[in-house]
């Protein structure tokens, strides 16, 4: 299993791995017209995160705070994002259902970019903790800049996850 993004398509082989839209509007917007996977799409809340975050970079672009203050403001975001991703969308489901249903040879996509904060890696890393399997963005494999990202949206859903454990063990 690997994941990409959907500008990403012409660089994967498509007879050997399969698509799979995991994006909220499964693709159509990028003229895909392949397989969805909708449960693992962040669509329970993606329009409100998206405008909040858009609302973030208009204030920072109109010089309503510092960068500074930009980065603190998005980092934040982002820690909620992934918890709320968790909570709503992975928490619900069984990760080896999950990955039997797609497949080994299946290329998760959704739209951005492998350097940008991405669902998409919090998907990956969810089935990687979950099931100890390895997987990779589709073609950047060796991009240690990728990589870094990956590992740091998989790092904060394992601190989300372990404090969902912790809240569960606590509660019995």
């Amino acid at each position: 299993m690997k994941t990409s993004y959907y500008a990403n398509l012409r660089n994967i082989d498509l007879t050997q791995n399969v698509p799979i839209a995991i994006s909220v509007d499964s693709g159509r917007l990028a003229k895909f017209r392949g397989k969805s996977m909708k449960c693992l799409s962040p669509a329970p809340f993606f329009k409100k995160w998206k405008q909040i975050e858009t609302n973030i970079d208009a204030n920072f672009k109109r010089g309503d705070f510092n960068k500074f203050t930009y980065d603190n403001l998005k980092k934040s975001f982002q820690a909620k994002y992934v918890e709320a991703f968790y909570n709503k969308v992975l928490k619900k489901l069984e990760p080896r259902k999950v990955f039997d249903a797609l497949g080994e040879n299946t290329v998760l996509l959704c739209y951005e970019k492998p350097t940008d904060f991405c669902h998409r890696f919090l998907v990956a890393g969810w089935l990687e903790l979950s099931l100890g399997v390895v997987i990779d963005e589709a073609a950047h494999e060796k991009d240690k800049a990728v990589q870094e990202n990956k590992e740091s949206l998989k790092n904060q859903l394992k601190k989300v996850m372990e404090n969902a454990k912790e809240k569960a063990g606590r509660s019995k």
